[in-house]
């Protein structure tokens, strides 16, 4: 890849600029914000946490593609099954790329 493109990382992977929208994990509208995954993340890539404006009001919770490692913590701790890899998402649930990212700004 040229220098004068900028580089971003997902998870583990070095990604070209155009692949700068992809999710390691995503959070479909399965969550029930538990706050589970948000316990376990080594990271903190998940928001809003508990104590964080905006937790009453959102619909869900969402992974920050910026800070996600892609280590699966919060897929085995997830009651209701809504965390998963953005390869793995069926039809039905490939919506949720879009509000992730969303509500991150991306």
């Amino acid at each position: 890849m040229p220098d004068a493109l900028p580089r971003q990382w997902a998870g583990n992977y070095e990604t070209e600029p155009a692949l700068e929208n992809k999710m390691t994990h995503v959070i479909t509208d399965s969550c029930t914000k538990c706050l589970n995954c948000t316990k376990v993340c080594p990271v903190d890539c998940i928001h809003p946490a508990e104590g964080e404006d905006g937790l009453d009001k959102a619909p869900q919770l969402c992974v920050d593609p910026d800070e996600c490692i892609d280590c699966g913590a919060c897929v085995a701790e997830c009651p209701s099954s809504a965390i998963l890899p953005q390869e793995d998402l069926p039809a039905d649930k490939k919506g949720a790329v879009e509000v992730n990212a969303k509500y991150y700004k991306r």
